[in-house]
């Protein structure tokens, strides 16, 4: 009875599994493009980038201001007046002017002629707009990565899972059936200790399997952005027998393929821009502007009380602005997009051998990965079909419970190395692929 119920437990944890909605890898990617954390905040920068291609474009607009202020000369300003004015000759005559409150308020308009700074600063702005694109393709790659890799383990953890659920299940059959040959005499009461032992041993490690699996399902939950206590169930079958190695081409061109030596050549385009943009620094600038204004002076405060005087006045005109010496400041800035050009330049030959190097390891490590898994699933093979012979010939009495025991353990173990080498492989083809930038093809063909 105690037999029935180690054996039913898992199974009541299996059942309460299946309870929780059906994801494939495909359908756990398409929800982590639209609640990744990340991927979110890709897109959010990009749409600050694109606001700023606005902002630069309204620098080319009209500008109109208007402006207003009211002024309360606690103290009029007192001037000296010629005493000949007044008669006096000689003296010189201390005169308040002017009015106790002064309102005045005008509107201005002002747009640019001729500005190079402007140009350069909106192609700065629309390369930014590209490098925010490129951020959203890197986001969306890395958590297209993180999703596959959690993926795959929690898919390796949940088969192995099942395989030590049906060997604990044989395991119990096995233990029932001899503990009642050792109640009718036909078996060893060691007999009966081996199996149960080992039976224990399979029923502890589905245990923390159990828990294992759900760790990776909580992992793969946070790099999709699910809340940790939804329930999922992952559905697609491991594809083992599907894994077959492709020639992707050179590995000395993937460079070009990957979305970080993309943003590098962005980010040169962007200083190369800002050099620019301090060049056009030396070159002068012509504005037109207009402006119309009202004024009123009053000895007392009664700008609401109508028959007083008000004074307009406007203006047209062009301004000029001829640079000519700013301590220095402008050839600093021009040596220091020269250098920041010279750096970006430097960390793409670093980033293309960098790559180079990574994509032949990769290669390297993926070959090794599908020879080593053609052995071992050889090895699991011939423990599967050990075991299960094992089984017959204790089951007709012709085998020992010591050989059982040491074939289930060998089980187990080759499912182990089997399932480690799987992972390893699924690992290298992710790495593989994301090291040729080719990762979205990978994803693309997904179903």
């Amino acid at each position: 009875m105690k037999t029935l119920k180690l054996i039913a437990i898992p199974l009541l944890l299996l059942q309460l599994t299946v309870s929780g909605q059906e994801y494939s890898l495909k359908k756990c990617i398409d929800y982590a493009r639209q609640k990744s954390s990340s991927v979110k905040i890709a897109h959010i920068e990009a749409d600050i980038s694109s606001k700023t291609v606005k902002e630069q474009i309204g620098k080319g607009l009209p500008q109109i201001d208007i402006s207003a202020s009211l002024e309360d000369k606690l103290i009029i300003t007192t001037s000296l007046l010629p005493g000949e004015l007044m008669g006096k000759a000689g003296e010189m005559i201390p005169v308040k002017m002017g009015t106790k409150y002064n309102l005045t308020s005008s509107i201005k308009l002002t747009q640019k002629i001729f500005d190079p700074s402007f140009w350069v600063g909106l192609k700065a702005a629309k390369i930014s707009e590209d490098m925010s694109e490129q951020n959203i393709q890197k986001a969306e790659e890395q958590t297209m990565y993180d999703v596959s890799a959690a993926f795959y383990r929690a898919l390796i953890v949940q088969r192995q899972l099942n395989n030590l659920k049906d060997i604990l299940t044989a395991s119990g059959k096995t233990l029932n059936s001899t503990e009642l040959k050792f109640k009718n005499g036909l078996a060893k009461k060691i007999d009966v200790d081996k199996i149960r032992v080992s039976y224990n041993s399979t029923n502890s490690q589905v245990q923390q399997k159990e828990l294992s699996y759900k760790q990776e399902l909580n992992n793969l939950k946070y790099y999709m952005g699910m809340p940790v206590d939804s329930s999922i169930v992952l559905t697609e079958a491991l594809p083992d027998s599907a894994i077959v190695f492709q020639k992707l081409g050179e590995a000395e061109n993937s460079f070009n393929n990957r979305i970080e030596y993309k943003i590098l050549n962005t980010t040169l385009e962007l200083y190369q821009a800002d050099k620019q943009n301090n060049i056009a620094a030396y070159l002068p600038t012509l504005s037109f502007y207009a402006n119309y204004g009202y004024q009123a002076m009053r000895s007392e405060f009664d700008f609401l009380k109508g028959g007083k005087q008000w004074y307009d006045n406007s203006a047209i005109g062009l301004e000029l602005k001829i640079p000519v010496f700013s301590g220095f400041q402008r050839l600093a800035r021009v040596e220091q997009s020269q250098l920041n050009i010279e750096k970006v330049k430097e960390n793409m030959k670093y980033t293309e051998q960098a790559i180079k190097v990574e994509t032949s390891n990769y290669d390297m490590q993926y070959r090794n990965a599908l020879d080593n898994i053609q052995t071992e699933r050889e090895n699991l093979a011939l423990a599967e079909s050990v075991y299960k012979n094992t089984q017959l010939e204790f089951a007709q009495g012709t085998g020992s419970s010591l050989e059982l025991v040491q074939t289930e353990s060998s089980l187990r173990e080759t499912q182990n190395n089997y399932y480690s080498k799987l992972l390893t492989l699924y690992i290298a083809k992710l790495n593989l692929d994301k090291s040729r930038g080719m990762l979205n093809q990978f994803i693309n063909n997904l179903k």
